[in-house]
């Protein structure tokens, strides 16, 4: 009797360890478990005295039990991590309208940085130089200068107010334009390179734009050398300057412009398009050097089988197949004696019915058109002689394969371009196929006597009836499933609007406040620079400069709301810690559970680490992110393991001390 008793007591407490075990813990843990579980029925039934067959035959079918209760705790984890993703989710959505327009700031003020302070910054040097000097030559060439500057940061200032940036395309001929222009004399410049992409060249331009206006800013007078460089698969520019003696200090003129933005922002940009960038002191005074890529970056992420999420338990219902049809076949007391080689032929044929269970989701249409193709053969082996095993009682055994892959056609539909209707023929054509081949294989059995013909319409059209009640089972399922996804897109669409709406009002506020300040001020710059006073100009950059002080210090407050837990937030996120976030790949918007593991994976990142390596690579793809940055220590790092392993993804050591996390996305 206490045997009895143990025979299922000890497999309930095994399953019911496992399945807390799966939904608690990562899936590595919960995977070890199942290992132990295994050799230790397969040890206590050695143990008990069974035969071979025996402990074979109790551990598949442990083994298939152990394998649908890993993937039921790991799906039951995914589920509460997914419920907890979108309630974050939907409460930050009214934070995203504030963040959108604080993100826009900053982008302003970068470009404000980048083009109307930098145009200023050179206007107003030149002006102080010749006007300390009191050479003609030179009061008249800085006033053309001025001219020529101010109707350049005119332009740049009404596409920026207007929404635009301050430089789109661009090609290497715009660097050797403002190479050319430079108002220091002492400026040497090289380029190598024939040609780049324009967004490469853009980038290349803000560097050395921005090298060259430091170097106006920190050490007026002393030589700079400007090269652009083309190197297998990259283009390099290097800006080198010497502290050197300055001819006049124009120390007071951009004032207050620094602070590490410029620097900061063209590591993002340098870091948006691939690229690496460096700044800091060296033997000859001070360089900047850039690396950008020539090649697009494709913006993919290798990544392995998905053996912790979905994939996993499509997984797990193949080997359970495969633990129930061999499993108890070796169980069975009253199995006859096998024909010499059938295990040898039924072995395969059970493996083959199994397996297309783990791509049910990918592709169900041909995943039971590979599960129905077994009972033939059957069949055939049966009429040989090759097999006494009848093919109908494996088909009423293994019927529920079949349904599961019914029910994963009518969930997913057949992979393709097929509308509604033609899925709904494919899945009444799967449904006759199921009945017509499981009716054929219970007509053959040896139990059925008369019109055999007769009795294979009669049983196809009973299995066909459960059959299509499990497909529209499926049908329903993958509407309730689409009509979710249209909410949220619909919710989607609707924040977007609003967020539009906001960040345009904010871009119009910013705008007129900009055309009462820097662009008059630009203007006046013009008009002074062609009547020739340049005291006029240096009075008006000056005045310039001070009001674009006052805009940048108002266009980097930060906002009282926290990023929101979006893939987009990420960018926000990394500028509150002074680090550079990079998009590879064409920039989209994913799941809620997706975006948010994305968002909480880059701020373990980004808080982890060094200042200095806070560089964060987002690659989004159709079928997930990954998210590649610094390691964040032992507490960061497990962090990130466990948000990963919730969302079904993995994490990878991608070397020189980066990680890299995979983050797949939900089949729709």
């Amino acid at each position: 009797m206490l045997w009895g008793w143990l025979w299922w007591v000890v497999p309930l407490i095994a399953t019911v360890a496992l399945y807390g075990l799966a939904l608690r813990q990562t899936a590595g843990v919960a995977a070890g478990g199942v290992v132990v579980a295994l050799v230790l029925t397969a040890g206590t039934a050695s143990v008990l005295g069974e035969s071979p067959r025996s402990v074979i035959g109790v551990t598949l079918l442990a083994a298939g039990l152990a394998a649908v209760t890993w993937a039921l705790g790991r799906s039951r984890r995914r589920g509460r991590a997914t419920r907890r993703a979108v309630a974050v989710f939907r409460a930050a959505v009214p934070d995203v309208p504030g963040v959108a327009a604080e993100a826009e700031r900053h982008r302003i003020a970068a470009e404000l940085h980048d083009t109307a302070a930098h145009r200023l910054t050179g206007i107003a040097v030149g002006a102080a130089s010749a006007l300390r000097l009191a050479d003609p030559a030179l009061v008249a060439e800085a006033a053309r200068y001025a001219a020529e500057t101010g109707r350049l940061a005119t332009r740049e200032l009404e596409r920026l107010t207007a929404g635009g940036t301050g430089i789109g395309s661009a090609d290497l001929a715009d660097v050797d334009a403002l190479a050319a222009t430079w108002p220091e004399p002492r400026l040497t410049y090289v380029r190598t390179a024939g040609s780049a992409p324009p967004e490469i060249a853009a980038v290349a331009y803000r560097v050395v734009r921005e090298a060259l206006t430091n170097a106006l800013r920190y050490a007026p007078g002393g030589a700079v050398r400007v090269c652009v460089d083309r190197e297998p698969g990259r283009l390099v520019v290097t800006i080198v300057n010497d502290p050197g003696e300055p001819v006049v200090d124009n120390a007071d003129v951009a004032r207050g412009l620094g602070g590490g933005y410029g620097l900061a922002g063209l590591r993002t940009a340098v870091a948006a398009c691939g690229g690496f960038l460096s700044a800091g002191p060296d033997d000859r005074g001070w360089a900047v050097r850039a690396e950008l890529p020539l090649s697009p970056d494709e913006g993919q992420a290798s990544r392995s089988y998905e053996w912790r999420g979905r994939q996993a338990s499509d997984a797990a219902l193949a080997i359970l197949a495969v633990a129930l049809s061999i499993g108890t076949s070796l169980l069975t007391t009253d199995t006859p004696e096998s024909l010499p080689g059938e295990a040898a032929l039924l072995v395969p044929l059970f493996f083959a019915h199994a397996l297309p269970l783990g791509l049910r989701r990918r592709a169900p249409l041909l995943s039971l058109a590979a599960a129905l193709s077994v009972y033939p053969v059957l069949l055939a082996a049966g009429l040989a002689g090759w097999t006494k095993q009848p093919a109908g009682d494996v088909f009423l055994w293994c019927l529920w394969v079949e349904l599961a892959l019914l029910y994963a056609l009518g969930a997913y539909g057949p992979r393709g371009a097929y509308g509604p209707r033609a899925r709904r023929r494919w899945g009444a054509l799967a449904t006759a196929a199921v009945g017509a081949i499981g009716g054929l294989a219970l007509a053959c059995g040896p139990g059925i006597v008369g019109d055999r013909a007769a009795a294979w319409a009669v049983l196809a059209l009973g299995v066909a009836v459960p059959s299509a009640v499990v497909w529209g089972l499926g049908l329903a399922a993958g509407a309730r499933r689409a009509r979710r996804h249209a909410a949220v897109a619909w919710e989607r669409d609707l924040l977007g609007r609003e967020t539009a709406t906001v960040v345009l009002a904010e871009r119009n506020r910013l705008a007129a406040g900009l055309r009462r300040t820097a662009l008059c001020h630009a203007g006046a710059i013009v008009v002074a620079a062609d009547a020739g006073r340049l005291d006029t100009v240096l009075a008006e950059a000056r005045a310039g400069l001070a009001a674009l002080r006052e805009s940048l210090s108002e266009l980097r407050r930060q906002s009282g709301d926290d990023p929101p837990p979006t893939i987009a937030g990420i960018a926000l996120l990394a500028a509150r810690h002074q680090g550079t976030v990079r998009y590879a790949g064409a920039r989209r918007e994913a799941s809620p559970s997706v975006e948010v593991a994305a968002f909480r994976v880059a701020e373990s990142m980004l808080r982890g680490c060094a200042r200095d390596e806070r560089e964060i690579t987002v690659t989004c793809r159709a079928d997930g992110v990954a998210v590649s940055g610094p390691s964040a220590g032992t507490g960061g790092d497990r962090r990130v393991r466990t948000l990963a392993d919730a969302a079904g993804g993995s994490v990878s050591d991608a070397g020189d001390g980066m990680v890299r996390v995979w983050l797949p996305e939900v089949l729709p």
